[in-house]
This record gives C-alpha cells, structure tokens and sequence, in this order.
C-alpha cells in the first residue's frame, strides 16, 4: 500500500470518526438540557448515509468501493421520513437499483474481457 492510499484510507476513518464525535456530544448535550429536542427518529438515516460514505471514500484493494447500498438506503428512509417517499409506495425503487447493479456489473465484466 502506497503512502497516498494510506492517507485517503485514513481520511475516511477520520471522517466517520469525527461524524460519530459531533453525534455524541449532540447526544450529550440534549441529555443534559444544554439544547432540546434532537429528533432521534430523524437522525439515524444520516448515520446511515455517513457510514455509507465514509466506505465510498476508502477504495478496495482491487480499486472498487463499497458503500453506496447504505447511501442508497439511508437517502431512501429520511427521504421517507421527510414525507418525501412513502416506504410503501416507493420499495419497487430498490428493485430498480438491484437491477442497475446488475447491469452494471455485467456491463463491467464485459468491457473488461474484450
């Protein structure tokens, strides 16, 4: 591993670590009456979000990233409780992702062969 993959992976790390410092610390000072009211229910879709790019931000050693099927879900539930999207409604999207990952791939594999 070269220092520049060191630094980008440990830029990610630092990220997700600094987001779940800034969350604790809102966490503690809702818990102790400094502010009020946090929605908790509106919050953990962005945990979600955060986890996702944090693993889109450090690259696999075959040169992919991961990561994007957590930003695809949390964007798709705060969207939802938002109002924006109804879960109910609006699932069939995750098949349209499946299936662009699908394609996607193969797509990939193809264009790698020939």
């Amino acid at each position: 591993m070269t220092d520049e993959q060191r630094r980008r992976r440990d830029l990610g790390g630092m990220i997700f670590g600094l987001l779940i410092m800034l969350f604790g610390a809102a966490l503690f000072l809702d818990r102790t009456g400094v502010i009020d009211g946090l929605d908790y229910v509106n919050v953990w879709p962005v945990i979600v979000i955060a986890i996702g790019l944090a693993r889109l931000s450090q690259r696999r050693a075959d040169g992919r990233r991961e990561g994007g099927w957590w930003v695809l879900f949390g964007v798709w539930i705060l969207l939802s409780q938002l109002g924006v999207l109804r879960l109910h409604e609006s699932w069939p999207l995750l098949l349209v992702a499946l299936g662009i990952r699908m394609v996607w791939k193969d797509v990939r594999t193809h264009v790698r062969v020939e």
